[in-house]
Protein backbone atom coordinates (compact mmCIF):
# COMPACT_ATOMS: atom_id res chain seq x y z
CA UNK A 1 0.00 0.00 0.00
CA UNK A 2 1.33 3.35 -0.94
CA UNK A 3 0.61 6.65 1.58
CA UNK A 4 -1.98 7.72 0.27
CA UNK A 5 -3.83 4.73 0.24
CA UNK A 6 -2.95 3.83 3.90
CA UNK A 7 -4.52 7.80 4.86
CA UNK A 8 -7.71 6.84 3.34
CA UNK A 9 -8.35 3.51 5.31
CA UNK A 10 -7.67 4.89 8.38
CA UNK A 11 -9.70 7.83 7.25
CA UNK A 12 -12.28 5.51 5.89
CA UNK A 13 -12.49 3.17 9.24
CA UNK A 14 -12.50 6.62 11.55
CA UNK A 15 -15.71 7.24 9.96
CA UNK A 16 -16.94 3.76 10.34
CA UNK A 17 -16.64 3.58 14.27
CA UNK A 18 -18.00 7.39 14.20
CA UNK A 19 -20.90 5.97 13.42
CA UNK A 20 -21.31 2.21 14.90
CA UNK A 21 -24.49 1.28 16.38
CA UNK A 22 -25.74 -1.97 17.73
CA UNK A 23 -26.74 -3.31 21.16
CA UNK A 24 -24.60 -3.51 24.27
CA UNK A 25 -22.86 -6.59 24.21
CA UNK A 26 -22.58 -7.94 28.42
CA UNK A 27 -19.11 -8.32 28.44
CA UNK A 28 -19.15 -4.42 27.27
CA UNK A 29 -18.98 -2.83 30.78
CA UNK A 30 -16.04 -4.76 31.99
CA UNK A 31 -13.98 -3.97 28.79
CA UNK A 32 -15.11 -0.48 29.29
CA UNK A 33 -13.50 -0.51 32.92
CA UNK A 34 -10.46 -2.00 32.01
CA UNK A 35 -9.47 0.78 29.37
CA UNK A 36 -7.92 3.22 31.71
CA UNK A 37 -5.35 0.48 32.87
CA UNK A 38 -2.10 0.12 30.96
CA UNK A 39 -2.19 -3.60 29.95
CA UNK A 40 -3.31 -4.32 26.27
CA UNK A 41 -6.87 -5.77 25.93
CA UNK A 42 -7.32 -8.63 24.14
CA UNK A 43 -10.49 -9.91 22.69
CA UNK A 44 -10.76 -13.52 21.62
CA UNK A 45 -13.91 -15.50 20.09
CA UNK A 46 -15.68 -17.49 17.49
CA UNK A 47 -15.57 -16.46 14.16
CA UNK A 48 -18.36 -13.98 13.06
CA UNK A 49 -19.33 -13.84 16.99
CA UNK A 50 -19.33 -9.93 17.05
CA UNK A 51 -14.96 -8.84 18.40
CA UNK A 52 -15.06 -6.24 15.37
CA UNK A 53 -18.53 -4.77 16.35
CA UNK A 54 -17.22 -4.71 20.13
CA UNK A 55 -13.60 -3.52 19.73
CA UNK A 56 -15.54 -0.57 16.95
CA UNK A 57 -18.04 -0.31 19.98
CA UNK A 58 -15.58 0.55 22.92
CA UNK A 59 -13.95 2.79 20.27
CA UNK A 60 -16.69 4.86 19.32
CA UNK A 61 -17.25 5.18 23.31
CA UNK A 62 -14.53 6.37 24.52
CA UNK A 63 -14.77 8.99 21.90
CA UNK A 64 -18.04 10.20 23.14
CA UNK A 65 -16.42 9.92 26.46
CA UNK A 66 -13.85 12.51 25.63
CA UNK A 67 -11.39 10.36 26.63
CA UNK A 68 -9.66 10.13 22.77
CA UNK A 69 -10.15 12.17 19.61
CA UNK A 70 -11.85 10.37 16.27
CA UNK A 71 -8.46 11.64 14.89
CA UNK A 72 -5.87 9.52 17.38
CA UNK A 73 -7.86 6.02 16.55
CA UNK A 74 -5.93 3.56 14.18
CA UNK A 75 -7.89 0.76 13.58
CA UNK A 76 -6.86 -2.00 11.73
CA UNK A 77 -8.63 -5.19 10.21
CA UNK A 78 -6.38 -7.60 8.93
CA UNK A 79 -9.31 -9.55 7.01
CA UNK A 80 -9.59 -7.00 4.64
CA UNK A 81 -7.79 -7.80 1.31
CA UNK A 82 -6.65 -4.14 1.18
CA UNK A 83 -4.50 -5.31 4.13
CA UNK A 84 -3.25 -8.44 2.65
CA UNK A 85 0.17 -6.78 2.09
CA UNK A 86 0.71 -5.92 5.85
CA UNK A 87 1.51 -8.89 6.75
CA UNK A 88 5.01 -8.52 8.66
CA UNK A 89 5.83 -6.72 11.69
CA UNK A 90 7.82 -4.26 9.52
CA UNK A 91 4.74 -3.49 7.23
CA UNK A 92 2.63 -2.81 10.23
CA UNK A 93 4.81 -0.29 12.05
CA UNK A 94 5.02 1.28 8.01
CA UNK A 95 1.18 1.77 8.63
CA UNK A 96 1.68 2.78 11.83
CA UNK A 97 4.27 5.40 11.30
CA UNK A 98 2.32 7.35 8.43
CA UNK A 99 -0.97 7.20 11.21
CA UNK A 100 1.38 9.38 13.12
CA UNK A 101 2.75 11.66 11.11
CA UNK A 102 -0.14 12.04 8.60
CA UNK A 103 -3.58 11.53 10.57
CA UNK A 104 -3.51 11.52 14.84
CA UNK A 105 -3.00 14.64 16.61
CA UNK A 106 -1.34 15.38 20.10
CA UNK A 107 -2.70 13.63 22.89
CA UNK A 108 -3.42 10.11 23.58
CA UNK A 109 -3.76 7.31 20.97
CA UNK A 110 -5.80 4.39 20.45
CA UNK A 111 -4.86 1.52 18.56
CA UNK A 112 -7.24 -1.56 17.52
CA UNK A 113 -5.57 -4.16 15.63
CA UNK A 114 -8.73 -6.70 14.33
CA UNK A 115 -7.72 -10.65 13.54
CA UNK A 116 -4.00 -10.11 14.56
CA UNK A 117 -3.12 -13.30 14.34
CA UNK A 118 -2.84 -12.68 10.28
CA UNK A 119 0.18 -10.40 10.80
CA UNK A 120 3.79 -12.61 11.20
CA UNK A 121 5.12 -11.73 14.62
CA UNK A 122 2.91 -8.96 15.34
CA UNK A 123 3.80 -9.71 18.84
CA UNK A 124 6.81 -8.12 19.01
CA UNK A 125 5.25 -5.21 17.43
CA UNK A 126 2.81 -4.70 19.97
CA UNK A 127 5.25 -5.48 22.47
CA UNK A 128 7.11 -2.38 21.29
CA UNK A 129 4.64 0.28 21.23
CA UNK A 130 3.62 -0.94 25.16
CA UNK A 131 6.95 -0.11 26.20
CA UNK A 132 7.83 2.78 24.22
CA UNK A 133 4.51 5.04 24.88
CA UNK A 134 2.15 4.56 27.55
CA UNK A 135 -0.11 7.41 26.22
CA UNK A 136 -1.30 4.68 23.70
CA UNK A 137 -3.99 1.89 24.74
CA UNK A 138 -4.02 -1.00 22.76
CA UNK A 139 -6.53 -3.46 21.50
CA UNK A 140 -6.27 -6.94 20.13
CA UNK A 141 -8.94 -9.60 18.75
CA UNK A 142 -7.99 -12.79 17.40
CA UNK A 143 -10.26 -16.07 16.31
CA UNK A 144 -7.50 -18.39 17.40
CA UNK A 145 -6.56 -18.74 20.93
CA UNK A 146 -3.32 -20.93 20.13
CA UNK A 147 -1.68 -18.48 17.82
CA UNK A 148 -2.71 -15.83 20.65
CA UNK A 149 -1.33 -17.62 23.38
CA UNK A 150 1.93 -19.11 22.25
CA UNK A 151 3.27 -15.33 21.24
CA UNK A 152 1.28 -14.18 24.36
CA UNK A 153 3.23 -16.52 26.31
CA UNK A 154 6.75 -15.72 24.96
CA UNK A 155 6.40 -12.05 24.21
CA UNK A 156 3.25 -10.31 26.16
CA UNK A 157 3.02 -12.32 29.17
CA UNK A 158 1.69 -9.79 32.03
CA UNK A 159 1.01 -7.24 29.86
CA UNK A 160 -2.68 -8.07 28.47
CA UNK A 161 -6.17 -8.67 29.91
CA UNK A 162 -8.31 -11.25 27.80
CA UNK A 163 -11.88 -10.95 27.21
CA UNK A 164 -13.51 -13.91 25.74
CA UNK A 165 -16.76 -12.97 23.63
CA UNK A 166 -19.14 -15.64 22.96
CA UNK A 167 -22.33 -15.13 20.33
CA UNK A 168 -25.05 -13.32 21.46
CA UNK A 169 -27.20 -14.25 24.48
CA UNK A 170 -30.68 -14.73 24.02
CA UNK A 171 -31.02 -11.61 26.06
CA UNK A 172 -29.40 -9.90 23.38
CA UNK A 173 -30.79 -11.46 20.54
CA UNK A 174 -34.34 -9.90 21.68
CA UNK A 175 -32.25 -6.16 22.57
CA UNK A 176 -31.69 -6.78 18.92
CA UNK A 177 -34.84 -6.77 17.95
CA UNK A 178 -35.66 -3.94 20.10
CA UNK A 179 -37.35 -6.18 22.77
CA UNK A 180 -36.07 -5.60 25.80
CA UNK A 181 -36.45 -7.39 29.07
CA UNK A 182 -35.78 -5.53 32.43
CA UNK A 183 -38.33 -6.60 34.87
CA UNK A 184 -40.94 -9.23 34.94
CA UNK A 185 -43.44 -7.07 33.68
CA UNK A 186 -41.77 -6.46 30.74
CA UNK A 187 -41.65 -10.65 30.33
CA UNK A 188 -44.99 -11.19 30.60
CA UNK A 189 -45.76 -8.19 28.32
CA UNK A 190 -43.75 -9.68 25.75
CA UNK A 191 -44.30 -13.36 26.24
CA UNK A 192 -45.55 -14.43 22.91
CA UNK A 193 -43.13 -12.69 20.86
CA UNK A 194 -40.08 -14.45 23.22
CA UNK A 195 -41.37 -17.87 22.85
CA UNK A 196 -41.29 -17.22 19.45
CA UNK A 197 -38.52 -15.55 19.46
CA UNK A 198 -36.78 -18.51 21.57
CA UNK A 199 -37.72 -21.04 18.86
CA UNK A 200 -35.83 -19.43 16.36
CA UNK A 201 -33.07 -18.58 18.59
CA UNK A 202 -32.14 -21.99 19.92
CA UNK A 203 -32.23 -23.51 16.31
CA UNK A 204 -29.98 -20.80 14.42
CA UNK A 205 -27.92 -19.77 17.35
CA UNK A 206 -26.98 -16.43 18.15
CA UNK A 207 -24.39 -15.59 15.61
CA UNK A 208 -25.45 -11.77 14.55
CA UNK A 209 -25.33 -12.55 10.69
CA UNK A 210 -28.17 -14.49 11.30
CA UNK A 211 -30.69 -12.29 12.40
CA UNK A 212 -30.68 -10.25 9.02
CA UNK A 213 -31.42 -13.55 6.97
CA UNK A 214 -34.65 -14.27 6.19
CA UNK A 215 -34.83 -17.84 5.02
CA UNK A 216 -33.86 -20.94 6.79
CA UNK A 217 -32.58 -22.27 3.89
CA UNK A 218 -30.05 -19.61 3.89
CA UNK A 219 -29.63 -19.53 7.49
CA UNK A 220 -28.12 -22.91 7.03
CA UNK A 221 -26.10 -22.22 4.46
CA UNK A 222 -24.51 -19.65 6.64
CA UNK A 223 -24.03 -22.13 9.33
CA UNK A 224 -21.98 -24.49 6.79
CA UNK A 225 -20.06 -21.43 5.37
CA UNK A 226 -18.89 -20.48 8.88
CA UNK A 227 -17.92 -24.34 9.43
CA UNK A 228 -16.08 -24.45 6.56
CA UNK A 229 -13.65 -21.41 7.44
CA UNK A 230 -13.41 -22.80 10.68
CA UNK A 231 -11.94 -25.92 9.21
CA UNK A 232 -10.03 -24.71 6.47
CA UNK A 233 -8.27 -21.13 7.43
CA UNK A 234 -8.16 -22.01 11.37
CA UNK A 235 -7.77 -25.40 11.71
CA UNK A 236 -5.84 -26.62 8.08
CA UNK A 237 -3.88 -24.03 7.39
CA UNK A 238 -2.56 -22.84 10.77
CA UNK A 239 -1.84 -26.49 12.06
CA UNK A 240 -0.77 -28.02 8.95
CA UNK A 241 -3.80 -31.14 9.22
CA UNK A 242 -3.46 -33.27 6.01
CA UNK A 243 -6.71 -35.27 6.55
CA UNK A 244 -9.41 -33.13 6.01
CA UNK A 245 -12.16 -35.59 5.79
CA UNK A 246 -11.50 -36.90 8.87
CA UNK A 247 -11.37 -33.46 10.21
CA UNK A 248 -14.72 -32.68 9.35
CA UNK A 249 -16.08 -36.13 9.90
CA UNK A 250 -14.75 -36.25 13.39
CA UNK A 251 -16.10 -32.22 14.38
CA UNK A 252 -19.75 -33.14 12.65
CA UNK A 253 -19.77 -36.21 14.97
CA UNK A 254 -19.24 -33.94 18.06
CA UNK A 255 -21.69 -31.17 17.07
CA UNK A 256 -24.09 -33.46 16.43
CA UNK A 257 -23.37 -35.27 20.20
CA UNK A 258 -23.05 -32.45 22.38
CA UNK A 259 -23.81 -32.67 26.13
CA UNK A 260 -22.80 -36.57 25.02
CA UNK A 261 -19.81 -37.79 27.45
CA UNK A 262 -17.28 -38.72 25.03
CA UNK A 263 -13.90 -40.92 25.54
CA UNK A 264 -11.59 -40.55 22.51
CA UNK A 265 -11.21 -44.12 22.13
CA UNK A 266 -15.23 -44.38 21.78
CA UNK A 267 -14.51 -41.64 19.07
CA UNK A 268 -11.72 -43.76 17.10
CA UNK A 269 -14.34 -46.57 17.04
CA UNK A 270 -17.12 -44.53 16.05
CA UNK A 271 -14.57 -43.00 12.82
CA UNK A 272 -13.76 -46.53 12.06
CA UNK A 273 -17.55 -47.69 11.62
CA UNK A 274 -17.12 -44.55 8.70
CA UNK A 275 -14.63 -46.16 7.28
CA UNK A 276 -11.37 -43.87 8.30
CA UNK A 277 -8.75 -45.00 10.41
CA UNK A 278 -7.23 -42.88 13.45
CA UNK A 279 -5.34 -43.31 16.18
CA UNK A 280 -6.11 -42.18 19.80
CA UNK A 281 -3.42 -39.44 19.71
CA UNK A 282 -4.35 -37.61 16.43
CA UNK A 283 -8.18 -37.76 17.45
CA UNK A 284 -7.16 -35.93 21.06
CA UNK A 285 -4.98 -33.31 18.78
CA UNK A 286 -7.97 -32.87 16.32
CA UNK A 287 -10.08 -32.25 19.08
CA UNK A 288 -7.77 -29.79 20.85
CA UNK A 289 -7.74 -27.85 17.35
CA UNK A 290 -11.61 -27.84 17.47
CA UNK A 291 -10.96 -26.27 20.90
CA UNK A 292 -8.11 -23.91 20.17
CA UNK A 293 -10.64 -22.03 17.02
CA UNK A 294 -13.38 -22.07 19.76
CA UNK A 295 -16.04 -24.19 17.67
CA UNK A 296 -16.30 -26.27 20.76
CA UNK A 297 -16.15 -25.69 24.48
CA UNK A 298 -14.96 -28.90 26.81
CA UNK A 299 -16.66 -29.66 30.08
CA UNK A 300 -14.50 -31.83 32.88
CA UNK A 301 -16.21 -33.67 35.54
CA UNK A 302 -16.20 -33.18 39.02
CA UNK A 303 -16.67 -35.66 41.36
CA UNK A 304 -18.60 -34.15 44.17
CA UNK A 305 -17.33 -37.06 46.82
CA UNK A 306 -13.78 -36.72 46.22
CA UNK A 307 -13.97 -32.79 44.69
CA UNK A 308 -11.77 -33.40 42.03
CA UNK A 309 -11.75 -32.69 38.87
CA UNK A 310 -10.73 -35.47 36.47
CA UNK A 311 -9.69 -33.61 32.60
CA UNK A 312 -9.87 -37.17 31.05
CA UNK A 313 -13.44 -37.38 31.73
CA UNK A 314 -15.18 -34.58 29.15
CA UNK A 315 -18.31 -33.68 27.55
CA UNK A 316 -18.27 -31.23 24.67
CA UNK A 317 -20.71 -28.16 23.52
CA UNK A 318 -20.90 -25.86 20.45
CA UNK A 319 -20.15 -22.35 20.62
CA UNK A 320 -23.58 -22.34 19.13
CA UNK A 321 -26.45 -23.79 18.82
CA UNK A 322 -27.07 -23.01 15.40
CA UNK A 323 -24.19 -25.00 14.64
CA UNK A 324 -25.46 -28.03 16.14
CA UNK A 325 -28.99 -28.03 13.99
CA UNK A 326 -26.18 -28.25 10.82
CA UNK A 327 -26.40 -32.24 11.85
CA UNK A 328 -29.66 -33.21 13.77
CA UNK A 329 -32.35 -30.05 12.36
CA UNK A 330 -35.73 -29.63 14.50
CA UNK A 331 -36.72 -31.46 17.21
CA UNK A 332 -34.66 -34.47 17.52
CA UNK A 333 -31.61 -32.72 19.18
CA UNK A 334 -34.09 -30.20 21.18
CA UNK A 335 -33.22 -31.46 24.47
CA UNK A 336 -29.45 -31.21 23.94
CA UNK A 337 -29.62 -27.98 22.18
CA UNK A 338 -31.39 -27.21 25.66
CA UNK A 339 -28.80 -28.28 27.77
CA UNK A 340 -26.18 -26.54 25.17
CA UNK A 341 -28.12 -23.09 25.49
CA UNK A 342 -28.07 -23.30 29.53
CA UNK A 343 -24.07 -24.45 29.59
CA UNK A 344 -23.62 -21.20 27.31
CA UNK A 345 -25.43 -19.14 29.60
CA UNK A 346 -23.72 -20.53 32.44
CA UNK A 347 -20.15 -20.33 31.46
CA UNK A 348 -20.97 -16.62 30.84
CA UNK A 349 -22.18 -16.50 34.51
CA UNK A 350 -19.86 -18.59 35.64
CA UNK A 351 -16.41 -19.60 34.34
CA UNK A 352 -15.73 -22.68 36.33
CA UNK A 353 -17.95 -25.00 35.44
CA UNK A 354 -18.01 -29.16 35.69
CA UNK A 355 -20.73 -32.23 34.83
CA UNK A 356 -20.60 -34.63 37.87
CA UNK A 357 -21.09 -38.22 38.26
CA UNK A 358 -21.16 -40.58 40.78
CA UNK A 359 -20.19 -44.36 41.53
CA UNK A 360 -23.49 -45.28 40.68
CA UNK A 361 -23.64 -43.68 37.46
CA UNK A 362 -26.04 -40.61 38.62
CA UNK A 363 -25.33 -37.00 36.98
CA UNK A 364 -25.81 -33.74 37.49
CA UNK A 365 -25.45 -31.49 34.24
CA UNK A 366 -24.02 -28.68 35.80
CA UNK A 367 -21.92 -27.97 38.57
CA UNK A 368 -20.85 -24.35 39.17
CA UNK A 369 -18.21 -23.41 41.75
CA UNK A 370 -19.49 -20.37 42.78
CA UNK A 371 -16.91 -19.52 45.86
CA UNK A 372 -15.90 -20.04 49.32
CA UNK A 373 -17.12 -23.55 48.92
CA UNK A 374 -20.52 -23.25 47.72
CA UNK A 375 -21.73 -25.20 44.16
CA UNK A 376 -24.88 -24.52 42.39
CA UNK A 377 -25.82 -27.62 41.12
CA UNK A 378 -28.20 -27.60 37.67
CA UNK A 379 -30.18 -30.40 36.32
CA UNK A 380 -31.51 -29.34 32.51
CA UNK A 381 -34.73 -30.88 31.03
CA UNK A 382 -37.53 -29.44 28.56
CA UNK A 383 -40.23 -30.54 30.55
CA UNK A 384 -40.48 -32.15 33.85
CA UNK A 385 -43.11 -34.55 34.83
CA UNK A 386 -44.22 -37.58 36.95
CA UNK A 387 -41.95 -40.01 34.99
CA UNK A 388 -38.94 -38.26 34.79
CA UNK A 389 -38.76 -36.59 38.40
CA UNK A 390 -36.69 -39.25 39.97
CA UNK A 391 -34.79 -39.36 37.03
CA UNK A 392 -33.65 -35.41 36.71
CA UNK A 393 -34.01 -34.51 40.75
CA UNK A 394 -32.72 -37.98 42.57
CA UNK A 395 -28.80 -36.68 42.03
CA UNK A 396 -30.08 -33.18 43.69
CA UNK A 397 -29.97 -35.30 47.03
CA UNK A 398 -27.22 -37.99 46.02
CA UNK A 399 -24.69 -34.34 46.17
CA UNK A 400 -25.68 -32.59 49.09
CA UNK A 401 -24.74 -35.22 50.54
CA UNK A 402 -21.06 -34.01 49.78
CA UNK A 403 -21.55 -30.71 48.34
CA UNK A 404 -23.97 -29.05 50.61
CA UNK A 405 -23.83 -25.18 50.26
CA UNK A 406 -25.81 -23.64 47.40
CA UNK A 407 -28.69 -24.04 44.82
CA UNK A 408 -29.93 -26.99 43.50
CA UNK A 409 -31.97 -25.96 40.27
CA UNK A 410 -33.87 -27.77 38.07
CA UNK A 411 -34.86 -25.29 34.39
CA UNK A 412 -37.52 -26.72 32.45
CA UNK A 413 -39.63 -25.28 29.89
CA UNK A 414 -42.76 -26.12 32.36
CA UNK A 415 -44.01 -23.02 34.32
CA UNK A 416 -44.88 -24.55 36.92
CA UNK A 417 -43.79 -28.09 39.36
CA UNK A 418 -45.22 -29.32 42.55
CA UNK A 419 -43.86 -27.41 45.64
CA UNK A 420 -44.02 -31.03 47.31
CA UNK A 421 -41.97 -32.33 44.72
CA UNK A 422 -39.86 -29.84 44.80
CA UNK A 423 -39.55 -29.59 48.57
CA UNK A 424 -38.59 -33.38 48.73
CA UNK A 425 -35.23 -32.91 46.50
CA UNK A 426 -34.18 -29.86 48.35
CA UNK A 427 -34.70 -28.21 44.41
CA UNK A 428 -36.03 -24.89 42.97
CA UNK A 429 -37.35 -24.63 39.68
CA UNK A 430 -36.99 -22.15 37.29
CA UNK A 431 -38.24 -21.50 33.21
CA UNK A 432 -35.49 -22.12 31.07
CA UNK A 433 -36.46 -18.83 29.31
CA UNK A 434 -36.75 -16.76 32.60
CA UNK A 435 -33.72 -18.35 33.75
CA UNK A 436 -31.78 -16.77 30.73
CA UNK A 437 -33.88 -13.23 30.97
CA UNK A 438 -32.68 -12.93 34.00
CA UNK A 439 -36.28 -12.40 35.20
Amino acid sequence: MDKNEIIGLIYEWQGLISKRGGIERYIEPALLSAMASKPIKIITGFRRAGKSFLAQRIAKKLVEKGDYQLDNILYLNFEDYRLVDVNTAKKLGDVYSVFLSDVAKKGRKLVLLDEIQNVTGWDKFVRTMYEKDDETKIILTGSNSELLSAEIGSNLAGRYIEFSIFPFSFKEFLEYSNVRIKTESDYFKHKPDIEKAFAEYINFGGLPETFEINSEEAKYSYLKGIITKVVLDDIVKRFGVDNVDVLERLLNYMLSNVGNTIAYTGLKNKIKTLGFEMKVETIIKYTSYFIKSFVILELNKFDWKQRRIFSASKKFFAIDTGLTSLYRPGRENFTMKLENLVFLNAKRRRPKIYYGVNERGREIDFILDVENGFFDKYQVCADLEEQNCARELGAFLLVDKYLKNGQNLILTLNNSISADILKKHNAVHANVIRWLLEV
